[in-house]
């Protein structure tokens, strides 16, 4: 399989949707935009359309510090962060400059950039201490900036059946420069599938670094039983909008695969793998792709390919979307999922998300229709929430369950419960 051709076509894809993403705006301001209709498309919530129509308008109309404001947050909300910050920046000697500098620290936390959002927030409230946007989006930077230990238990079983018992303790923390996280983990996994029953323990540790070129996110993993290895994967970021980013590593293919017996058979697998996605006027592209060339000379490739439509009727949050997602083998083999002829689907689902000041929580859905291989239909739903006990405490929980009638009918479930202290 040419598993670099089918990359390189991955990132060919993305990078031509997000060119013709950036055609969608209209080419230039005409006489039939207005500060008012620009407005009234703001209240009616169609955000996508004040984000580009009204980069034009300001141009006529540079002093309109209200429209750019509204523009601006356009931008953020329909995930055109580049552009947002610009105009938020464009704002600060303005008499809009608090509610300025509290849009540009959201897009920065929404960008996974804490550390630049804490001291604009910081600003912010010097100004107006009594600002709500402010003390809340202060308070998220804040639990995200410091040290914490997390505990969880889990149980996977599935109707092979393979049964997994883990516990995982990690400590995350950054550096002096706030830009750099690092994560220590020590796992124990104990595997059963008749008569096989298998104990693993593994350290990981990762380091990632957002201020230098391409964020890279170095992983590293020593597994100890049954059989010691050693793992790594380097991550990096090659654009931000698009969103679009590349994995190449050696990993753990017992513990990808799920499976005890490639476990004992000290499995490995050498990753290499894209992902990204693309913001345009009617909505979301997603892909996911990976190959893996395993240690006993087969090859893996998944790869998964989402739109989600901009059109949200039942909230911003509120996604729904329909797609494509395949995992194609080069030969069958007992010890793990590999369907020599493929296993293609046609999915529909959603998903919806709240952030709040209590915490995070999520619910989704996914049906899929078989369109070749040994693909024939599938369920997949689960929930996850992380709720704030007080200052320092979070409990969280997910869980989840799939029922794929694959050529053999198969099907399993997940419970994860944990506790965070936050130092």
């Amino acid at each position: 399989m040419a598993a670099k051709a089918i990359l390189a076509l991955v990132l060919s894809t993305l990078c031509n949707l997000a060119d013709a993403a950036e055609n969608t705006a209209p080419a230039s301001a005409n006489s039939r935009i207005s500060a008012k209709l620009l407005r009234e498309k703001f209240d009616a919530g169609e955000y996508w359309s004040v984000g580009s129509d009204g980069l034009n308008y300001l141009k006529m109309d540079p002093g309109n510090h209200e429209l750019r404001m509204q523009v601006a947050d356009s931008l953020a909300w329909t995930g055109r962060y580049a552009e947002a910050i610009i105009q938020y920046q464009m704002l600060e000697s303005t008499r809009l400059a608090v509610r300025a500098m509290i849009g540009l620290a959201n897009v920065y936390r929404w960008s996974g950039r804490p550390d630049i959002a804490s001291p604009l927030y910081r600003q912010a409230l010097k100004s107006q201490p009594d600002n709500p946007d402010a003390i809340d989006g202060l308070n998220r930077v804040n639990r995200e900036l410091r040290p914490g230990t997390i505990y969880t238990i889990g149980k996977n079983s599935d109707s092979l059946p393979v049964i997994q018992h883990s516990n995982i303790l990690a400590q995350h923390w950054r550096g002096d420069n706030l830009a750099l996280k690092y994560e220590l983990a020590i796992s124990t996994s104990r595997y059963t599938l008749s008569p096989v029953n298998t104990r693993q323990t593994e350290v990981d540790f990762s380091v990632e670094h957002a201020d230098m070129p391409m964020a890279p996110k170095l992983a590293l993993s020593v597994q100890q039983g049954p059989i010691t290895k050693a793992f790594g994967s380097l991550r990096l970021k090659l654009d931000n909008e698009p969103d679009l980013n590349v994995t190449i590593g050696h990993v753990n293919w017992g513990n990808m695969a799920y499976q005890p017996q490639a476990l004992l058979e000290g499995l490995t697998a050498t990753q290499l793998g894209a992902d990204g996605n693309v913001i345009t006027r009617i909505g979301t592209i997603s892909a996911v792709y990976n190959a893996y060339q395993i240690s006993d000379g087969n090859q893996i490739q998944d790869a998964i390919l989402h739109f989600s439509p901009s059109w949200h009727p039942l909230g911003p949050d509120f996604r729904y979307f329909v797609g494509l997602s395949g995992h194609f083998a080069l030969r069958n083999v007992p010890t793990y999922w590999s369907p020599q002829t493929g296993y293609l689907s046609a999915d529909i689902g959603f998903s919806n998300e709240w952030s709040l000041p209590s915490g995070e929580y999520s619910i989704y859905a996914q049906r899929g229709f078989g369109v070749g291989g040994e693909a024939l239909n599938s369920y997949n739903a689960g929930i996850a929430a992380k709720r704030y006990i007080d200052r320092d405490w979070a409990a969280m929980l997910s869980a989840g369950l799939l029922k794929n009638q694959r050529i053999d009918a198969y099907h399993s479930k997940y419970l994860s419960l944990g506790a965070e202290r936050l130092w």
